[in-house]
């Protein structure tokens, strides 16, 4: 994990790689292929290691239980706040959310859920101001 979020880190102050890996992220790409970019840059990192990462940047909806409030500790963020490229950023993307969901998520995002009933709505919001919306009905 720690090749992981030094690659992380690399890549938010290399606007090359932020590139590479937002191509990455918009179509979806496999973890082989963030593995395999992760190499050209010179991190050690595998598939499996990109498929943890994805599984522990992905939000929890719903309830927690008591053994998972018990093991909560804090959370993996990064400050991506750019104000010549957040001013115009309208509604969440991979600059808030990271690459394809896959790593972290802006330290200024913030996703809540609202739930009454059948009707399941997320809330949307940038503490810098750039959005604040709502999706979501009746599933």
């Amino acid at each position: 994990m720690e090749q992981i979020k030094a690659f992380i880190e690399k890549a938010n102050t290399d606007s090359e790689l932020m590139a590479k890996l937002d191509a990455l992220g918009k179509r979806d790409a496999g973890s082989d292929e963030f593995a395999a970019l992760a190499a050209e840059y010179g991190f050690t990192v595998t598939k499996e290691d990109v498929e943890a990462a994805r599984h522990q940047s992905r939000p929890h909806h719903g309830e927690l239980s008591e053994e998972d409030l018990g093991a909560v500790s804090g959370g993996w963020t990064y400050n991506r706040w750019d104000p010549n490229v957040c001013k115009d950023i309208k509604r969440a993307n991979d600059r808030c959310m990271g690459p394809g969901t896959l790593f972290c998520w802006c330290d200024h995002f913030r996703q809540v859920t609202e739930v009454n009933g059948a009707d399941r709505r997320w809330r949307y919001s940038c503490v810098m101001g750039c959005f604040n919306y709502t999706c979501g009905g009746v599933y």
